[in-house]
């Protein structure tokens, strides 16, 4: 009895981990890069394009690094002929298309960094879904 218990529930966590890798495809990350921090500085940011390839709406709701304490997801906003930068909760990606981080517009700070950066920066993004991409970024240096 236990054999055959051990056996369900072995091919079970391959089906569940077959599953999580395959659904976690649906978030293409393109491109990422880190723009460098000024010197004396232990805030940047980063941008890169996500592109939805699944047939369902993705919200992306927190990227981690090893490398920063904290990264938030942010916007632009004009108020009163003023730009100003505001954090989000959550970036929508709709089914199918894509989503640039561009200076100027949408991107993540990045906060507490672990200085100096190497030029593979390994980062984490998750969804709403309680799926995960693991995916690294390059440092980019603009001087």
């Amino acid at each position: 009895m236990m054999k055959f218990c051990l056996k369900y529930a072995l091919g079970f966590a391959v089906t569940a981990l077959v599953s999580i890798s395959a659904s976690a495809d649906s978030v293409i990350i393109n491109d990422p890069y880190v723009r460098e921090p000024v010197p004396g500085r232990s805030m940047s940011a980063a941008f890169m394009t996500l592109t939805n390839t699944s047939n369902e709406l993705q919200r992306l709701v927190s990227v981690s690094a090893p490398w920063a304490s904290s990264i938030e997801i942010h916007t632009h906003l004009h108020e009163d002929g003023v730009m100003k930068m505001r954090q989000i909760d959550s970036l929508e990606v709709p089914a199918g298309e894509s989503v640039t981080l561009e200076p100027g517009g949408l991107h993540l700070m990045l906060f507490g960094l672990e200085t100096p950066l190497t030029n593979e920066l390994p980062m984490t993004f998750c969804f709403d879904n309680s799926e995960c991409v693991a995916h690294t970024a390059r440092l980019f240096s603009p001087m």
